[in-house]
């Protein structure tokens, strides 16, 4: 910029004169108006001498521009080390309050994992598996970006948003869910209730009703659980041969299958609630829900206490009912 120290000056026409030029040119216009200046005071004196007067003059002149030029250097370089200081304390305080700031979020997040860790140990859930869980995303989302990990996102989200729902014990989601369904009979270990109504008899015609009968049979013979199943019709017209090999299917199964007639039970039991539902181990229900038209099924799983015992009593009252009945059903 121009005014700085050492840099070239700038002529009423805009032309730089660089600053060595600059000073020669006062130290010879010092030196030669001194010549002038003491030649005409005193003309007795020697030429040489004046001479002399006029350089030890311009050099003196010389040297004050230089020492004048140094002390502004050094007043720019002190001036420039005092900002340089400043910014320094001020990048190192910042610095500092962003480390502070990363190691207290480091410290509670850790506190956050280990609090999250020991309730999920208290809570009977395994950690491991929870840590399998994390270290999968986290893998799979290393690989960029992609629909594996846009799938991924979508079952974590999901996911989690069950889990939260579950919080206050009950949880609900369009479709009827089997996948969850195989899950809970997999993690029954006393008894399984459940009724289906004959909209539902089309389903075990299916695999995935196939597979589903598969595990109840595991969890009957390795693991004792007794499994009940209702069918409930509406009129004595719906019974026919398949509804007959359905419960064949069943009871080879080692399932204690009956069907009930509505149209044929006390007006008492009749006026009662009768839904598809899956009571596992009396405390939790899986139900399925439609509309008017018995179509747009939603699952729902339901855990709360005065909801599982009146669907309990309800299939008992239903399942008492279907054993009182006429013998030909029974057996069917």
């Amino acid at each position: 910029m121009d005014g700085e120290p050492g840099t070239p000056g700038r002529a009423a026409g805009g032309l730089r004169i660089p600053p060595v030029v600059l000073k020669v040119l006062i130290t010879v216009a010092v030196g030669t108006a001194t010549y002038v200046i003491t030649n005409l005071i005193d003309k007795s004196q020697e030429e040489l001498w004046q001479l002399a007067l006029a350089v030890i003059i311009g050099g003196a002149t010389l040297i004050v521009q230089y020492m004048v030029d140094f002390e502004q250097r050094l007043v720019a370089v002190e001036s420039g080390q005092r900002q340089n200081r400043t910014d320094l304390r001020e990048r190192l305080t910042e610095h500092h309050h962003e480390m502070t700031e990363l190691v207290d979020r480091g410290f509670r997040r850790v506190g956050e994992v280990t609090a999250l860790f020991s309730g999920l140990e208290a809570s009977g859930v395994p950690p491991e598996e929870v840590s399998r869980l994390i270290r999968g995303a986290a893998q799979v989302g290393a690989q960029g970006q992609g629909l594996m990990q846009e799938f991924v996102r979508a079952e974590i989200t999901r996911l989690a948003s069950m889990l939260t729902a579950l919080t206050s014990r009950t949880a609900d989601w369009p479709g009827e869910n089997n996948d969850t369904l195989i899950d809970l009979t997999h993690c029954a270990r006393q008894s399984i209730d459940a009724t289906s109504s004959f909209v539902d008899l089309a389903f075990w015609k299916t695999a995935p009703a196939r597979h589903y009968l598969d595990v109840q049979r595991e969890a009957i013979r390795r693991r004792g659980v007794k499994v009940r199943r209702l069918f409930i019709v509406s009129l004595p017209e719906e019974l026919n041969a398949d509804l007959d090999e359905i419960l064949a299917d069943q009871r080879d199964a080692g399932i204690e299958a009956g069907v009930l007639v509505l149209s044929e039970l006390p007006s008492r039991v009749r006026v009662g609630e009768t839904l598809d539902v899956v009571i596992f181990d009396g405390e939790l229900c899986f139900e399925i829900i439609t509309d008017v038209r018995q179509l747009n099924p939603k699952a729902r799983l339901d855990a709360r206490v005065e909801n599982v015992t009146r669907r309990t009593a309800r299939f008992d009252e239903l399942w008492d009912a279907c054993l009182e009945g006429p013998p030909e059903l029974r057996g069917r």
